[in-house]
């Protein structure tokens, strides 16, 4: 049986626990609408505020196809194939301008015509989604040299990262009201995507933060 100081070696060994609410997703910000028009949704929301305004997500799961095979008197299951299409459903805080709210119909009104009801070529609205769990720092370090000031976290990055391919919009929830004066508004939007697999992180264990104070009392 494991013992407590072997857990608390475990965790520390491995960077710590991993947390929830540590994460990030990364959205498209243009699409092609009926004609091939290119509409650029960077007017309503930028990369990183719709980043910050995610409330929840998840990484989707691996599901392996499998049959049953009979070997004798015995029967195993056997893989033959893999499910890689799916969807994940991401939640929003809205704000009172909609700008997410605006950011999605745009988005979904670029798979078909809303006019004509005529469907859009797949690669014109279907793009590249990242979800990523990040990791907090572990330590954080600061060094001052006169007016240069150093700060370092050790021990950050991104644990996991996901690409989801040819991904886009398919449900956007009802947007709810109540009498309630003290509640939030989220939207919820069911993305679905044709595979996912993992990629390479872009975040190492370390980062360096370094700025430049006023030299006028230095150089006294």
């Amino acid at each position: 049986m494991a013992t407590v100081d072997e857990l608390k070696s475990t965790i520390s060994t491995r960077l710590g626990v991993a947390k929830p609410n540590q994460f990030m997703v990364e959205l498209p910000t243009d699409f092609q609408g009926s004609g091939g028009i290119l509409t650029s949704i960077s007017r309503f929301m930028n990369g990183n505020e719709l980043n910050l305004l995610c409330q929840s997500v998840g990484i989707p799961p691996k599901t392996v196809l499998t049959l049953d095979q009979k070997m004798g008197v015995q029967m195993r299951k056997v893989a033959y194939g893999y499910s890689g299409a799916g969807s994940v459903n991401m939640t929003f805080l809205l704000l009172n301008d909609y700008s997410v709210r605006k950011y999605f119909d745009t988005w979904y009104a670029s798979t078909v015509a809303q006019n004509t009801g005529k469907a859009i070529y797949h690669n014109n609205y279907a793009r590249q989604v990242k979800i990523h769990q990040l990791r907090k720092p572990i330590t954080n370090k600061k060094f001052g040299a006169g007016p240069i000031s150093l700060n370092v976290n050790i021990g950050q990055g991104t644990v996991y990262s996901a690409l989801l391919e040819e991904a886009f919009p398919v449900n956007i929830s009802q947007t709810e009201f109540t009498n309630d004066a003290d509640g939030i508004m989220q939207l919820t939007v069911e993305m679905t995507y044709t595979k996912w697999s993992p990629i390479v992180d872009n975040q190492g264990l370390f980062s360096l933060d370094a700025s430049l104070g006023s030299l006028a009392g230095f150089l006294r």
